[in-house]
């Protein structure tokens, strides 16, 4: 009782913490949605309606960036676990300086920062980068393709972006597993494949649904790297709330945007974890 006792006191500071800094913003923000904005007018004021909302749900040109966001983030999503996976695997196998140095390059990206990565492949993606320069001279293109301003650059810088948010789950996941389960099954007589395919990528799916909601969630709300590699030609929910934010003001409408994403997010959270508890009671 009395370790419990401190458990409990431990955390209160911590949930003034995140109250502060989690529940308040979006109070505020889930309040500011239902101001008025008139244009010209820096900062929104009463009354308060439910304009903002009705404008989000009846113009079809906002519905259409959720769904290109969507995809995108699908697409992203897929293909980092089809990467993240394999690497995952061996790193969650390799010994001394091997593991240490394939963690480094992993975090790496993480610590350079967004803006660092984007730009590099900013350079590269241009008709005379790096990554034409490559097609042309292995004869496979004619022609410089542009691949700056379409999805595929965006999908591109968002998959080297977050990339180690599923190398990393998955790899802990992997290394969670006890080595006498996977022994009993050699013992059994069951070969790679199948010690794989029915007990460490099953015992690791809890590691990929982490990764998935971290890449996933991550993408819904990237900015950076869809403005730059997207030449704002295409619009994702990042940039459209940029747009109504900082270039229009529309902070209502922007704030709207920001509280629909934010439900989303929250919903998919949920989903998964509901999914979790399930799988665990089940097993």
């Amino acid at each position: 009782m009395e370790n419990e006792k401190k458990i409990n006191r431990l955390t209160i500071p911590l949930a003034i913490l995140f109250f502060i800094l989690f529940v308040i913003p979006f109070i505020l923000l889930f309040c500011n949605s239902f101001l008025t904005y008139q244009a010209g007018q820096v900062e929104p004021d009463l009354p308060l309606t439910l304009s903002n909302y009705l404008k989000f749900f009846k113009d079809s040109y906002y519905f259409e960036v959720i769904i290109r966001t969507f995809w995108i983030s699908i697409v992203t999503t897929v293909i980092c676990t089809l990467m993240a996976y394999p690497l995952a695997y061996f790193m969650a196998n390799a010994k001394g300086y091997v593991k240490t140095t394939l963690l480094v390059l992993v975090v790496l990206p993480l610590i350079s920062g967004v803006m660092v990565q984007t730009m590099g492949w900013y350079g590269m993606l241009t008709n005379y980068g790096t990554v034409n320069a490559i097609l042309l001279g292995l004869n496979i293109i004619d022609t410089p393709i542009a691949f700056l301003g379409t999805p595929v650059a965006i999908i591109i810088g968002l998959i080297q972006g977050f990339l180690p948010f599923m190398v990393l789950p998955i790899m802990n996941s992997i290394q969670a597993i006890p080595n006498n389960v996977i022994e009993a099954a050699e013992n059994f007589g069951a070969n790679g494949l199948q010690r794989f395919f029915r007990i460490i990528l099953p015992l690791s799916r809890g590691g990929i649904g982490a990764g998935a909601i971290l890449v996933f969630g991550a993408c819904l709300s990237s900015y950076t790297t869809p403005s730059i590699l997207g030449r704002g030609k295409v619009q994702v929910i990042g940039t459209v709330i940029y747009q109504q934010a900082m270039q229009l003001f529309n902070w209502p409408f922007a704030s709207v945007i920001a509280v629909m994403l934010l439900i989303i997010l929250l919903l998919l959270t949920t989903l998964s974890s509901l999914k979790s508890r399930r799988r665990e009671a089940k097993g």
